[in-house]
């Protein structure tokens, strides 16, 4: 398996379901998962990146491009985040 490089878009769909959950996805884990093309223990660690940006977990590292997403779009209201996102 080659190694994925994640785009904002991936990142979008990861930190809406850590914000939000996947009941309130529209996809589930593994829809997501075969969406973005990566396993769902890459879909984990990725959602961890977002905990580990918000101090929660035992990560501390994370990747360079889900913190610009973190800062740019974390503000956004469920609906707005799932529009872009989705």
């Amino acid at each position: 398996m080659t190694k994925h490089i994640w785009i904002e878009k991936d990142d979008l769909k990861i930190m809406f379901v850590y914000k939000f959950g996947f009941d309130h996805s529209p996809m589930n884990k593994q829809e997501i998962a075969d969406t973005i093309g990566v396993s769902m223990g890459s879909m984990n660690y990725r959602i961890g990146n977002f905990k580990a940006i918000e101090g929660e977990g035992k990560a501390t590292n994370y990747a360079k491009l889900s913190l610009k997403i973190f800062n740019q779009y974390s503000h956004l209201s469920m609906q707005e985040l799932k529009d872009i996102a989705f």
